[in-house]
């Protein structure tokens, strides 16, 4: 049994911000799937399978820097243990359209990743980063994560969720090695066509 964790905040002041990558990705997964959310009262999740493996989708609702108080309302809920936890979040490091796969690590200031790690107790999870690039002032990265991105850049963004959401189907199909092997190629080492090749 797999979970898959989408980071974002809730309500439709967030919906479209570079911040909440995570649920955007999570919910492309979700429909792909076929599967419904339901909303509980700290968390929003779905269930569906990918091949004979069950799939939790997760969205802690109880905003950004305390999702690590979603998720373990999420357990509290359904008591699993999971044999995976994927996690899905914006990263200020990469440009955006640029989508990297990785286990473990450190969490880079991301107050999301942070509170995760807190309630988990650990911090080898996967993780999928969508880039959504940052601005050139520290001083302004609360109102640019929190800004929601407009022409080339949006677009771009969308690849990127698009991208994640594929990467997420990797890992599930076909394990974190060949997601990485496929995701993390650079540019030019990809298919001519854009596209990943499938796992």
């Amino acid at each position: 049994m797999f979970l898959v964790v989408g980071l974002g905040n809730p309500g439709k002041r967030f919906a479209e911000t570079r911040h909440n990558a995570g649920f955007r990705v999570v919910d492309s997964v979700a429909e792909r799937l076929g599967c419904q959310w339901k909303v509980a009262d700290r968390f929003s999740f779905a269930r569906g399978m990918v091949k004979d493996t069950n799939v939790y989708l997760l969205k802690p609702l109880t905003f950004m820097n305390l999702s690590g108080e979603g998720l373990l309302a999420f357990f509290a809920h359904h008591g699993h243990v999971f044999e995976e936890i994927i996690v899905v979040h914006d990263e200020l490091d990469f440009p955006p359209g640029v989508v990297r796969v990785k286990r473990g690590g450190g969490v880079a200031g991301h107050r999301g990743l942070q509170s995760l790690v807190d309630a988990l107790g650990r911090s080898d999870f996967i993780r999928v980063r969508v880039g959504i690039g940052k601005p050139k002032d520290k001083n302004l990265v609360v109102d640019y994560v929190l800004g929601v991105p407009e022409g080339e850049e949006r677009e771009l963004l969308e690849l990127a969720e698009r991208k994640a959401a594929d990467a997420v189907l990797c890992i599930l199909e076909c394990g974190v090695e060949k997601a990485m092997n496929r995701f993390n190629a650079r540019e030019g080492e990809r298919q001519g066509n854009g596209q990943e090749k499938a796992c």
